[in-house]
């Protein structure tokens, strides 16, 4: 082994295999040993280390497919440390520091697989008998001095100067607004770091401090390194504070939190979003009398629980002083097994729906009309963004419908839960053909027109692929409203759908389908082809010499606001476009819609 200097720092690393030489005398003999001994399947263990943001789980073997599992407990967490419970199914200490070291959160001491070095060595032990679970844990157990460097503080406090350098390319992107800061060659180490801790940010090679000053929260070890919290300031007293950007965003949805009397009832709504309200990686909407937190990201942990008291705070006479909150913890990267990614945080569980739903709805509202969503608590492994209605599409719902008034024939590919098909017929819509390969989602859809007493002749739902369903259709027949908001990516039988190679040949198809006068919205969620999903359809209006009269964007509502620079933040991109009442394109001099007013413009 290679001999190393003098440790002197608890939370300097060093590379597997190096022996460390200890600058304070080891633990005086006579100290319980803070070293388990490898026991049996049966046997758990106690241990410390970085907390990670699952309360448990079971997690699998990092090389071998079959290999032992290890199953764990948070307990008590201090200062970004935990105290884990530990079960590994075969195996002892050595399967758990593989694994937990794999899943990003090796244990302290554990040198050979990446552990901060902490005075007193390894952190793992056996736990105690059932007999003995008061027995206290061994002396200087929880290590005496901060296991992680300090975070950004005030002047003359020990984080004053906290940094992590970042590569020029990073800084040029930071420059161009973007928020995230990537993780390169030249990235500091962010494992000296907590998650969520407050950092300068600075040119890699002791250059100055770079974009303007600014202030970012850690990510932690992956893809992405931190997210930008404050641009400009000269010291952290500038930056504004959690509360001041709660307070902000909840200005900017001051129509849905507190809309005129005779409006109709809309409940469901984002209060949070993300980088783009300033507080990054942190989500929270509103669903009837709960609070869902999304955490995206592992940055918010520095700051989420104050947000979350700070939008309790704002809802009080609405919510009352302690609703219901659910968290996901949906991340970007996570280690392989199964994690409890779903929990009741705060407050008791609200009144549940009928069980022929997935178990676990609850009832919301949006202008007026009544549906079902699932807040996840059923399915705690599986930490779906999602909750069977697009909150991000309620203006596109409220558009078509406005549409829909004076009847018509609609047509609803992907229909997933009915949100749209719901907003047509409760509009006045003459007939609407529902189409989706779940069997589950056309069930729910059904549930959602029976609450809203809109189970009428006038609907007809078909299970299958929309694309084949489009293209078995009699050549007559055509509709006076089409919806195409597809998934990225999905198993579609035999067929794999891809938003990218599928979408063109669908809107083509649809766009043939469309009556004179009939109106089609695309929806497409693919950050790589952001800003030409209008040129998509013109493209293939011009293919199919189909004439229109009206080609906009179609974006989200405001309670979804956009940040410049960054698409990552933007749920989808819409365009809405209108077939001219003439039908198809007259050749080469063909009408081509004018995208900022509507009007018709020759064709260049």
């Amino acid at each position: 082994m290679r001999a190393g200097p003098a440790l002197r720092d608890p939370a300097q690393r060093v590379e597997p295999g190096t022996e460390i030489e200890w600058s304070n005398p080891p633990a005086p003999a006579g100290r319980p040993a803070l070293l388990g001994t490898p026991g049996s399947a049966e046997l758990r263990y106690l241990a410390l280390g970085p907390a990670p943001p699952w309360s448990e789980g079971v997690l699998e073997d990092p090389v071998e497919r079959d290999g032992p599992t290890l199953r764990f407990w948070r307990r008590e967490v201090r200062g970004g440390v935990a105290e884990f419970e530990l079960e590994p199914s075969a195996g002892g200490a050595e399967t758990i520091r593989r694994h937990v070291a794999a899943a990003g959160f090796p244990l302290l001491g554990d040198a050979s697989f990446g552990g901060v070095l902490v005075e007193g060595g390894l952190r793992l032990r056996p736990a105690p008998l059932p007999e003995n679970l008061r027995e206290q844990a061994p002396e200087a157990w929880w290590p005496s001095e901060p296991v992680f460097a300090p975070e950004l503080s005030a002047p003359g406090e020990a984080g004053e100067g906290a940094c992590l350098e970042v590569s020029q390319a990073s800084l040029r992107a930071l420059a161009r607004g973007h928020p995230w800061i990537l993780t390169d060659r030249e990235t500091g180490d962010t494992g000296r770091f907590r998650p969520g801790a407050l950092v300068w940010i600075r040119a890699a090679g002791g250059g100055a401090r770079g974009a303007g000053r600014t202030v970012a929260r850690i990510e932690g070890k992956g893809s992405i390194a931190g997210r930008v919290w404050a641009r400009e300031v000269v010291n952290l007293r500038e930056a504004p504070s959690v509360e001041a950007r709660v307070a902000r965003a909840l200005r900017r949805r001051t129509q849905l939190l507190s809309p005129p009397r005779d409006t109709p009832r809309t409940d469901a709504f984002r209060l949070i979003h993300g980088e783009a309200d300033g507080l990054p990686g942190l989500a929270i909407d509103r669903f009837g009398p709960l609070l869902r937190i999304l955490a995206s990201g592992r940055s918010c942990e520095g700051f989420e629980e104050r947000a979350l008291d700070a939008v309790v705070e704002a809802m009080r006479l609405e919510l009352g002083s302690d609703p219901p909150v659910v968290r996901v913890a949906h991340l970007r990267e996570r280690p392989r097994g199964r994690l409890r990614a779903v929990e009741l945080v705060r407050g008791k569980p609200p009144a549940l729906g009928p069980g022929s739903l997935p178990s676990g709805c609850l009832r919301v509202c949006e202008r007026g009309l009544s549906f079902w969503i699932d807040p996840g608590l059923a399915r705690p492994e599986e930490p779906s963004p999602g909750v069977g209605l697009f909150l991000d599409q309620r203006e596109n719902r409220a558009r078509l419908a406005a549409l829909a008034r004076s009847g018509g024939r609609w047509l609803n590919l992907f229909a997933h839960t009915g949100g749209f098909t719901a907003a047509l017929l409760a509009a006045g819509a003459r007939e609407v053909l529902s189409v989706d390969l779940s069997a589950a989602y056309l069930r729910w859809l059904e549930e959602n027109l029976a609450l809203n007493g809109l189970g009428s002749p006038r609907h007809r739902a078909v299970r299958g692929d929309g694309r084949q369903v489009l293209a078995r259709m009699p050549e007559a027949e055509r509709f006076d409203g089409i919806v195409i908001d597809p998934p990225t990516a999905a198993a579609a039988g035999r067929r794999f759908w891809s938003v990218r190679r599928d979408l063109a040949p669908l809107v083509a198809d649809a766009l043939r389908r469309l009556a004179p006068g009939g109106t089609l919205l695309v929806c497409r969620n693919d950050r790589a082809a952001r800003g030409g999903l209008a040129r998509l359809v013109e493209e293939e209006a011009t293919r199919t010499s189909v004439a229109l009269i009206r080609l906009e964007p179609a974006p989200p509502g405001p309670d979804f606001p956009s940040l410049p620079g960054f698409p990552e933040g933007d749920p989808f991109e819409g365009v809405l476009a209108q077939r001219s009442l003439g039908g198809r394109a007259r050749g080469r001099g063909a009408d081509s819609p004018n995208r900022a007013g509507g009007r018709r413009t020759k064709r260049a």
